[in-house]
């Protein structure tokens, strides 16, 4: 599969569906994008049964389907 310049991947933030054109993204960007401030926020990449911090700074490379979870700093994510 070829991919086209102008392609666009359909991404979710908190169940939110976003679509978006850059081949990569990252944290704060894809915060921002979903309306969350990134001072506030931590991002997370659901993959299966474990899910990947994203720093605000690191990129990830854009696919169909992605989801991330949006976190508030302060609450306690993943910890059991």
């Amino acid at each position: 599969m070829t991919m086209k310049p102008n392609e666009e991947y359909v991404i979710f933030v908190n169940k939110k569906q976003l679509k978006v054109a850059e081949k990569t993204l990252t944290g704060q960007q894809i915060l921002a994008l979903a309306g969350y401030a990134v001072d506030k926020y931590d991002l997370f990449l659901v993959q299966g049964q474990k899910d990947e911090q994203i720093k605000p700074e690191q990129s990830v490379e854009m696919k169909d389907g992605l989801h991330f979870n949006a976190i508030l700093k302060n609450a306690p994510y993943g910890a059991y």
